[in-house]
């Protein structure tokens, strides 16, 4: 539920998106300090389930309003949100920053990601700059200075809160930006298995990661499969170790976040290991059935059981005859949701257990083809 802009809207919000338990402050701390006026046009950078666009939308319904997140489960939300509160003025859209936004508007909003780095957010205001009339954005209180040590023409602090400010910059001068840079969001590199791969900003802080991942590699099979889907793939790490250890396999990676699946083909191109990204919410989102000799992947804590077990039923219809999943889950996932999400129509066993991972196994041998 949203009280904002004298409104109170209902809005349905999924497990495993920004601020899923309750309203973000900072959100509500823009909508109250919006730019002054109506606004004919709004764009919402990284939008979530709506909770910053929606408002605006309802509060001006002859705005026309567009409605961007990298993260098509965000997408997914936001576009049930607006169907439900009968917002015809809006449009959802799945894209990475600016990237393929081409319409000018009068208010650029955003609430900015607390991991972004200081050249995404330079990018956001010169991308703003060049597309909007008026900036404004709301940011952590510790993102604050990285803002300000930016010195932006015409870049001033509108509000405080207890723990987020918010920053208007209005119109000017054009600049020259590549709204397609997607370089902007590189945080560093890493290494798995003599890979070296680039990482986004937003890359998964969990130092144990890496190792888990390590746990998962392990566990893969000796004999190369044919083709090869792994799921939640990230930046990269697992389908292009796969290429790299069965370079004859087609390998098929889906992730539902644009700026991890933009960061796999970059690390696909950058090591010649030829990988097709695919960007869906669910692994078998247009794949054929029984079709794949291996399916590799992750369930998320976030996300919750739910998806988990829609993750492994589609894992399993996948899989052609004789073929297998391994999946990583921690062993407190395995702990609380085995065997709750174990998949109809094919055996789910425990492969390995090792520094808090588990490995599942998933199997289809004797399913007809």
């Amino acid at each position: 539920m949203v009280k904002a802009l004298g409104q109170t809207l209902a809005l349905e919000v999924p497990w495993d998106v920004f601020s899923s338990q309750r309203i973000d402050e900072g959100t509500l701390l823009l909508l109250q300090n919006l730019p002054q006026g109506e606004p004919r046009s709004v764009l919402d950078l990284g939008c979530g389930y709506g909770a910053l666009g929606l408002p605006v939308a309802a509060r001006w319904p002859e705005a026309r309003c567009l409605l961007i997140d990298r993260d098509l489960l965000a997408v997914h939300a936001a576009s049930l949100n607006a169907r439900a509160l009968g917002l015809d003025n809006v449009e959802v859209r799945a894209g990475l920053g600016y990237r393929g936004v081409r319409e000018r508007f009068d208010w650029i909003l955003c609430n900015v990601p607390a991991r972004i780095g200081p050249r995404a957010i330079r990018h956001f205001f010169e991308g703003g700059r060049a597309l909007g009339e008026e900036v404004r954005t709301v940011v952590i209180r510790d993102l604050a200075p990285a803002v300000e040590a930016l010195r932006l023409d015409g870049l001033s602090l509108v509000a405080r809160g207890p723990r987020h400010q918010v920053f208007a910059r209005g119109p000017g001068p054009r600049p020259a930006v590549d709204l397609a840079d997607e370089s902007i969001y590189q945080r560093d590199e890493t290494e798995l298995e003599g890979l070296r791969l680039s990482r986004p900003q937003d890359a998964s802080e969990d130092p144990g990661h890496p190792r888990a991942l390590a746990i998962l590699a392990s566990a893969l099979p000796r004999s190369p499969p044919a083709r090869a889907l792994t799921f939640r793939s990230g930046y990269g790490a697992l389908p292009l170790l796969l290429k790299k250890r069965f370079p004859a396999a087609q390998v098929i990676a889906q992730e539902r976040d644009l700026l991890d699946a933009a960061f796999l083909r970059r690390n696909s191109a950058a090591l010649g290991l030829p990988v097709e990204a695919r960007e869906t919410l669910f692994p078998a989102e247009g794949l054929p059935e029984r079709s794949f000799a291996l399916v590799a992947g992750e369930l998320s804590a976030a996300a919750g059981p739910a998806v988990a077990a829609r993750e492994l039923q589609e894992a399993a219809g996948l899989l052609a005859s004789g073929g297998e999943a391994l999946i990583l889950a921690s062993e407190k996932q395995e702990r609380e949701w085995f065997p709750k999400v174990a998949p109809h129509g094919a055996s789910l066993t425990i492969l390995l257990r090792r520094e808090g991972a588990s490995v599942l196994r998933l199997s289809a041998s004797g399913r007809g083809t």
